[in-house]
């Protein structure tokens, strides 16, 4: 790809520099426009042609609801094309991953972008998607179509643990209430957490961490972002798709993928060896830092990692705002 990684973490530190101001704010549908509004101003300028295939487009509202948030039109939709040159690639685009728990000031927000060639991004609606992931030890010991216990004990048996010596995580939602009763009947532990599927993917990804695994059904979007980083990191993502209405099924078709049932493996969701994932924190968080204010100024952390070359690189950036911050020095 014509662009570098390190390019487009301007473009996440510029999202999260932005929306990191509404923590605590309450007010979702502001911070989720700023977002787009932002990402789309960022990614213009990188000297590329990309095209949006991936953009998680609903959310759940306060009351748990799934609805599309008001935005106004044409700041960022699946199909637009963006940026400054001739390379066409594909972009997965997270402008707010935990959108609400930054509004409501809780820890695990962050900001991501994922770019590969174009045609290699599996193109899906914004719908659920059925999801099992795991780190490099693991990789080649899953199935999605296996019983829940026996994922774990092959899990565990891969990292060379007990059950309850590995860390699951799963979405707290409804319709997750009888697999969450499967994974304690394993002894394994659990993360139950309230939103985002994609920050766990990258902690499951680095070696040393103690999260082993990722089970449940979230959004298809992230799927694909998350995919992004087991390139990079390794590991394995069997995923299927989770269709709740005809028109999730007519729309897979129309996207080429005729059997709503297939099981997916990594290179079913992105194609190929050339992916590079981007995130910078909003809020502070596992594996990164939340934007951190100081007078004039900011500072932020961000991962950057790419398949070619294969690399895993933590940008901790410290900005300028004002035109005389850090003239009297920076603030660590």
């Amino acid at each position: 790809m014509a662009a570098s990684a390190v390019e487009y973490v301007f473009v996440t530190e510029q999202v999260a520099l932005n929306v990191a101001r509404l923590e605590g704010s309450g007010t979702p549908e502001k911070a989720y426009t700023l977002a787009t509004e932002v990402f789309r101003e960022e990614l213009d300028k990188i000297g590329v042609c990309g095209q949006v295939a991936i953009l998680r487009e609903e959310r759940l509202d306060e009351r748990g609801e799934i609805r599309r948030l008001k935005t106004r039109p044409g700041i960022l939709s699946v199909g637009d094309t963006l940026g400054s040159g001739e390379t066409a690639i594909d972009l997965a685009v997270e402008p707010v991953e935990g959108l609400h728990l930054l509004t409501r000031g809780q820890q695990g927000a962050i900001s991501a972008v994922a770019a590969a060639p174009r045609g290699t991004m599996l193109r899906t609606p914004d719908m659920y998607m059925s999801k099992l992931i795991v780190g490099p030890h693991a990789k080649g010991s899953i199935d999605i179509d296996a019983p829940v216990v026996e994922n774990i004990n092959a899990i565990a048996e891969a990292n060379g643990r007990r059950p309850s010596e590995i860390t699951v995580a799963v979405l707290d939602r409804e319709r997750h209430e009888d697999l969450i009763e499967q994974i304690r009947e394993t002894g394994a532990r659990i993360q139950i957490r309230p939103e985002g599927d994609l920050t766990p993917a990258i902690a499951v990804g680095l070696r040393g961490s103690e999260l082993h695994a990722i089970i449940g059904i979230g959004g298809a979007p992230e799927g694909v972002l998350a995919a992004a980083v087991i390139k990079c990191l390794g590991g394995e993502i069997q995923a299927k798709m989770w269709p709740t209405q005809r028109s999730q099924v007519d729309k897979l078709k129309e996207y080429g993928l005729e059997d709503p049932e297939k099981k997916l493996a990594l290179d079913d969701l992105i194609q190929g060896d050339d992916v590079i994932f981007v995130a910078t924190g909003i809020t502070p968080g596992e594996t990164l830092q939340g934007v951190r204010y100081f007078r004039g100024g900011a500072r932020t952390h961000t991962v950057v990692m790419s398949t070619g070359p294969r690399m895993v690189r933590f940008v901790d950036t410290i900005h300028a705002l004002e035109p005389d911050a850090g003239t009297q020095g920076f603030q660590l």
